[in-house]
């Protein structure tokens, strides 16, 4: 037997611990048990003493069972007051019958020990949810990625530390939310313990490296890393990842069918899609539409490790897509009548003027209708569909004296000509059901404040606007 387990086993028979001498003699005899009794010197008569004594100095396992084991050895050693006084009257077949050998005494204080050594170290042993920890592994192979069940571990470890900051097993309950730690902290009575368990809370670091774009063989880590002093063991566990499925190729068609539409009319189209999934990579002529018009687009990269995730691998990176589905302008109703009240915008701009009383010169001025130019768009701001219209014109401005001018150092008859290149129309105005509404109509008109040099200015300058040409029917 080892010493420390002799000492122990010394103390709890003879109620007392070992002298110097005694130890020497016990080691002399290899630390035998059964010389217990001699080496401290016991005789028959203090044998009921020694036993009383041992059971007061253990830590109970449980209460009932110390109790229930003390009774055992009081009545198993029991010996008659007739045997220490020495007296020669034989004992009863009763009492005969409790005399117990040594070695069973010696064997139940033997358990007794070792049970209190087992209690002692359950009672400071930290808390292990290593069993808790279950790590799942879900998604596609080379896109995988790992969880564990995080609220049962944190559940585990509110409870049972809890228990070890001193609260019951039905209060720990009540603390499986960390948020319920308030009400305990203003309080007297549990003040203390909510304190500790504060401590050893907010220290805790629970990770996790299952980072994303796992595949099946590869490895991650699970921690659980408390603060010096927390009774509650670290955890550092590799898991294998394993069990994710093979991702399936798709075509890119397949993928963009029915998530880029386009809308408006013919030759004035715009396309729609969605910027986070798509991206355009040919010319962006949104709002010159026409049917039949190719575009390409490519899949964003974020787009393409979502559908990873999913199991989808894309087959192609581009895609082109053809225009189809634009209306006619010429199914707007009323844009005839729209055109129709262009000219008198010019009219009221240009309107001849005599020289009058005290003018010295008379302005006329030609108007010549040229292209006419059409929009149809629709509006980022209230999502409606609006159109512009324009007739583009040049005119032609003459000044004719009437009288001298010395001003201007002009003569009576003398004449000048400019050549003005506009455009007049309306500008924005909304389709309803395929229909112009002729209401709250807004003008709009060539530039004031810069003359355009000639007439393809004008144009280039419609074009640009997204302004495409237009065919009166009248």
């Amino acid at each position: 037997m080892k010493k420390e387990k002799y000492a122990k086993l010394f103390k709890a028979i003879v109620g007392r611990e070992l002298t110097p001498q005694e130890f020497l003699q016990a080691k002399k005899n290899g630390f035998d048990p059964k010389q217990i009794k001699k080496i401290a010197g016991l005789t028959a008569e203090n044998t009921d003493t020694v036993f009383k004594t041992a059971p007061e100095k253990q830590v109970p396992v449980s209460d009932k069972t110390v109790e229930k084991t003390s009774e055992k050895i009081e009545n198993m050693t029991h010996v008659s007051p007739e045997r220490i006084e020495g007296q020669e009257s034989q004992p009863s077949k009763s009492e005969t019958k409790k005399k117990i050998p040594t070695q069973l005494l010696i064997a139940i204080v033997a358990i007794l020990v070792v049970a209190v050594g087992i209690f002692g170290f359950v009672k400071t042993r930290p808390v292990d949810v290593t069993k808790d920890i279950k790590v799942t592994f879900s998604g596609y192979d080379g896109y995988g990625h790992a969880s564990y069940n995080s609220e049962k571990v944190y559940q585990v470890i509110a409870e049972k530390m809890a228990v070890k900051a001193g609260f019951s097993k039905v209060e720990s309950h009540q603390l499986i939310s960390m948020n319920s730690l308030s009400n305990y902290l203003t309080n007297v009575k549990y003040r203390s313990k909510a304190t500790k368990l504060m401590k050893w809370t907010e220290g805790l670091k629970i990770t996790f490296d299952a980072g994303s774009n796992l595949k099946n063989g590869d490895k991650v880590i699970f921690k659980i890393k408390p603060e010096k002093g927390t009774p509650l063991k670290a955890v550092d566990k590799t898991y294998t990842v394993k069990g994710l499925k093979k991702t399936k190729k798709v075509s890119a068609s397949s993928l963009t069918k029915g998530k880029i539409t386009f809308s408006g009319y013919n030759g004035n189209g715009s396309v729609k899609y969605d910027d986070n999934k798509f991206e355009i990579i040919s010319d962006d002529v949104s709002g010159t539409l026409s049917n039949g018009d190719e575009l390409e687009f490519e899949f964003t990269q974020d787009y393409i490790d979502t559908l990873l995730t999913e199991g989808k691998a894309v087959t192609d990176k581009t895609i082109e897509v053809k225009v189809f589905g634009l209306k006619d302008v010429n199914d707007i109703s009323k844009v005839d009548t729209l055109y129709s009240k262009i000219p008198d915008l010019v009219k009221e701009d240009y309107k001849d003027k005599p020289a009058g009383e005290y003018g010295t010169y008379d302005l006329t001025y030609k108007i010549e209708p040229q292209k006419s130019f059409i929009k149809v768009s629709e509006d980022s701001y209230d999502d409606e569909t609006r159109l512009s219209l324009v007739i583009t014109y040049k005119i032609i401005k003459t000044q004719t004296w009437v009288k001298d001018d010395t001003w201007d150092n002009k003569k009576k008859g003398d004449v000048e000509t400019k050549e003005i290149y506009t455009y007049f129309g309306y500008q924005n105005v909304k389709i309803y059901k395929d229909a112009v509404v002729l209401s709250d109509l807004s003008k709009t008109y060539g530039s004031t404040w810069s003359n355009y040099l000639d007439m393809d200015a004008v144009y280039a300058d419609l074009e640009q606007s997204g302004y495409g040409d237009y065919q009166s029917k009248n």
